[in-house]
């Protein structure tokens, strides 16, 4: 069963949406600034950028929304905005993610150097959009970075015992006695 758009909506290439896209964005990251504490997942600012823009991709959000977000983040840097993008953050584990660097590129800091330090600068920055966009911010607040996840091995996969298979006559492809001899349906 295949979906059509609503009519409103009209499918276009992932490059043709990045404007509209963006200044969507602009507008729900706003929105979610005015709530302290608020972000918003990956997913749900690729699916209301597109709800909103009227304009849709059969594209998969991982491919253009990082596009969406550098404008964003340049957007915000020219009209010295904090940086908006630092609300949107990964469903998985509430971080931002290395999409975030764009952010220290435009800005013209030095590269984050750790996950960590990218998300101590995006937990700053999510304060700062709080302050700017008109969130009642406790006066002893302070900036609050998602936990990273600690790289750890493994654990050790249990290996599946070897299962012997007796030899195979090439004749009738049935499974000859492994007590050795000849098939018993051929010979």
């Amino acid at each position: 069963m295949t979906t059509t758009a609503p009519a409103r909506d009209r499918i276009v290439s992932s490059k043709a949406g990045q404007v509209p896209w963006a200044r969507e964005a602009i507008a729900v990251l706003r929105e979610t600034a005015t709530v302290y504490g608020a972000t918003i997942t990956y997913p749900a600012l690729a699916e209301e950028v597109q709800r909103r823009s009227g304009a849709r991709t059969h594209a998969q959000q991982h491919t253009w929304l990082g596009g969406v977000l550098r404008l964003v983040a340049t957007a915000c840097h020219g009209r010295n905005l904090p940086p908006l993008t630092s609300l949107a953050v990964s469903a998985k584990d509430g971080a931002v993610g290395v999409g975030y660097d764009v952010v220290a590129q435009v800005s013209g800091l030095a590269p984050f150097t750790s996950p960590s330090e990218r998300e101590r600068h995006a937990a700053a920055s999510r304060l700062a959009c709080y302050r700017a966009f008109g969130a009642e911010v406790p006066e002893d607040a302070q900036p609050t970075p998602a936990p990273v996840k600690v790289v750890t091995a493994s654990p050790q996969r249990r290996t599946q015992p070897l299962e012997l298979r007796a030899p195979v006559c090439t004749g009738c492809f049935i499974e000859l006695p492994l007590a050795g001899g000849g098939c018993p349906n051929c010979d």
